[in-house]
């Protein structure tokens, strides 16, 4: 069985319609550490992996990398948001199914063209004392 179905399916959506080449690099970067999971899952290690922390960790930096951090902070009343950033701030990793539930509803959420994410698109924090 493949694991995280839905955070690939959303970065791999991110990846092919981004208009951002830096959000492309990133959901590819994304994508292979979820191919890197896969992975482990043919060696039969995933049970191992899953215990891990450190890997679910990586993942979640991964996909907050992704959206974005301005992105994230912009819309931090956002329900499905929040939940992220409950999850990424979590001293104990929860669930690999639950991190996949979350992840991937933070992408949609990012980069769906049901969203109107087009208009928050690029989030550009100014530097101190810019006008």
């Amino acid at each position: 069985m493949e694991s995280f179905r839905k955070t690939r399916t959303a970065a791999g959506y991110a990846a092919r319609h981004a208009s951002a080449a830096l959000t492309r690099v990133r959901a590819a970067a994304l994508l292979e550490q979820l191919a890197d999971w896969e992975t482990a899952a043919d060696r039969n290690i995933r049970p191992q992996a899953a215990a891990d922390p450190g890997l679910l960790r990586s993942l979640v930096i991964a996909v907050r990398d992704l959206a974005g951090t301005g992105w994230l902070d912009a819309m931090a009343d956002d329900p499905d948001v929040a939940a992220f950033t409950a999850l990424s701030a979590t001293a104990k990793a929860p669930p690999p199914d639950r991190v996949d539930e979350t992840c991937s509803r933070l992408l949609w959420i990012r980069f769906s063209p049901l969203h109107d994410s087009q208009a928050i698109d690029e989030v550009r924090v100014r530097p101190a004392g810019a006008g």
